[in-house]
């Protein structure tokens, strides 16, 4: 497997699970108190032993990997284009034992064979295949500090802090809304790595969905 040197202040993270462990960025990465949109968390969230509803996983996203290097990976471009997501709210993030939401994006429908496994297995049958990831780190108010991404395709994981300053919090996850039972999120934007020489890396993401919420925290 090959890997993207790290860039600046990004984050990089390769490992072949969901990024449950990625942790937020020091100081400047930290929850930002400017971030955006405050919502309250109640106990309403989905617990893993819910009759299956498709319409609980249901969702449309694309997301692209377009590599300028020949040093690390293949060159080029690939896309994971997903049918179904899973949302689960989680605690224990490193450092600082924080809280988050993990969305785990499939690219096949789901079923009701497959929702115990993502629910309480972390997924590993789902991701056998191409799959995609969004870590978002919350703050005590539930806002937005930190959000990472994970792109998963054969030979190649890539994981990235695409957002952690005010400024990029607003301008891609301003349709971010999380009110403890469901997260409604729309997103589009394009992380990009660009060295002396030329821009080397673009990982894009497109997301609209509102979806429920499994309860994942360690009481």
């Amino acid at each position: 497997m090959h890997e993207f040197s790290k860039h600046g202040l990004w984050f990089l993270a390769i490992c072949l699970c969901i990024p449950a462990c990625a942790a937020p960025q020091s100081k400047s990465d930290s929850v930002n108190s400017n971030s955006v949109n405050s919502n309250s968390v109640n106990s309403g969230s989905v617990k893993s032993d819910s009759a299956f509803n498709a319409d609980n996983f249901k969702t449309r996203a694309e997301f692209e990997l377009v590599n300028h290097q020949s040093d690390l990976i293949q060159q080029g471009s690939s896309k994971v284009v997903t049918e179904s997501a899973v949302v689960r709210y989680t605690n224990g993030l490193l450092p600082g034992n924080a809280e988050g939401l993990e969305i785990q994006f499939f690219t096949k429908p789901m079923t009701a064979a497959d929702q115990n496994d993502v629910v309480e297995n972390d997924a590993k049958g789902m991701r056998e295949s191409d799959y995609a990831a969004l870590v978002l780190f919350l703050d005590k108010q539930n806002r937005l500090g930190q959000v990472n991404l994970s792109y998963v395709v054969p030979g190649t994981t890539v994981t990235r802090t695409v957002a952690w300053k005010s400024d990029d919090l607003n301008k891609y996850f301003s349709g971010y809304h999380f009110d403890g039972k469901r997260l409604q999120l729309k997103s589009k934007g394009t992380y990009s790595e660009i060295d002396s020489k030329q821009q080397t890396m673009n990982l894009a993401w497109d997301v609209d969905f509102d979806l429920p919420v499994f309860d994942r925290r360690k009481k």
